[in-house]
């Protein structure tokens, strides 16, 4: 038998706090659960993606204040007492998650869930490791992982002994050229982590070159056609245009920033680069969303079941309240049993959550968060500015979140 009288969120975290607070003034009773001391937050500064545009966000606060989230209301009232902290913003709506009169706020750690109860899980990557194990063990290892990749980046390459497609570059390099490349991983693997009587990190490079020999080549460095090429190459590395640095892919490591420059260095093209961003391996617990949820953010094997914020896919405090938004609205149509309402798809937030079911990876291993991006409007259109173009997608985002308002309100389902 399901109950349906009341909604468990598990986790007060961005995510947590404004699902529930948007559930609760809807009038849904909301249980939240979470017995972290928010006082001592780690430090996500240090991967929180530069690359993340700047507009994309302000975009993505916009389209939440036009639907109404309550965390984007307290962050206005703190920044008119001239307030821009996240941690105070983040203690502000607990506050006022702990004193609405629709929710009741147990500081206590949830180890199982009981799937005949609505649950949105809104953990982050900091979930407790014991129910973290409970979703492994429901939903398998391979959908649930707790490692996440930071990859490398660089300035100052020298891109003539690079291919270009479009803002990213691409090295090709010959059998002999990605030998000696693993082979100088190995060497500083032997000489960093294996001497100490260490084992390398999963998925990290040190790891995948001690492994075998052509794992790193199967995985992030699969040979491609590329234009000014005459033949094939054995390898290629691949560097995605972030601002004004590139992201190495598949590059996470636990090597010093040292050992990883001079690994980096062995490679033509490298040997005047900045790294700007050491590679790293988080462990944080994630689940891989394409093969775990729909596009509403429900799993597909549960239907009583949601995961908003980080843990499913999301990085960033505005992506995390926005998942945590979107997430109610659906789980307050399943909860009316009414069918759900899809996010415009030219939106910040229709795009954002389309990325993070529908564009990752096959292999399971390369899940990677999602943050705020504008990639959302048509090549061809032409703009005289950059301000004509964000003006356009400022009043498309209106115009098309208007009727995703209009039909969550009538019961309409598109």
């Amino acid at each position: 038998m399901k109950n349906r009288s009341f909604v468990n969120v598990i986790g007060c975290g961005f995510a947590g706090c404004e699902c529930a607070l948007s559930l609760a003034e809807k009038g849904v009773k909301v249980h939240v659960f979470d017995d972290r001391d928010i006082t001592h937050r780690p430090n996500e500064e240090a991967v929180e993606f530069a690359c993340k545009k700047q507009f994309a966000e302000k975009l993505l606060k916009q389209e939440l204040s036009f639907l109404g989230s309550n965390i984007i209301k307290i962050e206005k009232e703190l920044a008119s007492q001239g307030i821009y902290d996240s941690q105070i913003l983040l203690e502000k709506a607990r506050e006022r998650v702990k004193n609405h009169p629709n929710i009741r706020f147990f500081n206590i750690t949830v180890k199982e869930l009981n799937f005949d109860e609505i649950n949105v899980v809104a953990t982050g990557p900091q979930t407790n490791k014991d129910f973290f194990e409970h979703l492994v063990q429901t939903f398998g290892s391979r959908k649930c992982f707790d490692c996440f990749p930071v990859f490398a980046m660089v300035e100052n390459v020298q891109e003539k002994f690079f291919c270009h497609k479009g803002e990213n570059l691409y090295l090709p390099l010959s059998y002999q050229e990605y030998i000696d490349f693993v082979n100088t991983i190995v060497l500083k693997l032997n000489f960093e982590i294996l001497a100490q009587g260490k084992l390398p990190a999963k998925d990290t490079v040190e790891y995948m070159a001690m492994k075998d020999k052509d794992l790193l080549r199967n995985e992030y460095m699969r040979p491609v056609f590329l234009e000014n090429c005459s033949q094939k190459p054995y390898a290629v590395l691949k560097l995605e245009k972030i601002g004004q640095s590139y992201q190495i892919s598949g590059f996470s490591s636990q090597l010093s920033p040292e050992a990883q420059r001079a690994i980096l260095i062995s490679l033509k093209g490298f040997d005047s680069c900045r790294l700007v961003r050491q590679g790293q391996t988080k462990q944080n617990c994630y689940i891989n969303a394409p093969y775990m949820i729909n596009e509403f953010c429900q799993s597909e094997k549960l239907s009583n079941l949601f995961f908003a914020g980080n843990i499913a896919g999301v990085f960033g405090q505005t992506e995390s309240i926005a998942s945590g938004l979107y997430v109610a609205n659906n789980v307050f149509r399943l909860f009316g049993e009414k069918m759900f309402v899809k996010l415009p798809k030219k939106t910040c937030l229709g795009y954002m959550m389309q990325k993070i079911i529908k564009t990752n990876n096959f292999n399971y291993s390369k899940f990677e968060p999602i943050f705020a991006d504008y990639d959302i409007i048509e090549d061809e259109k032409q703009f005289a500015n950059q301000f004509e173009k964000e003006k356009f997608l400022i009043l498309r985002s209106k115009f098309l979140l208007e009727k995703y308002k209009e039909e969550l309100k009538n019961g309409k389902y598109v």
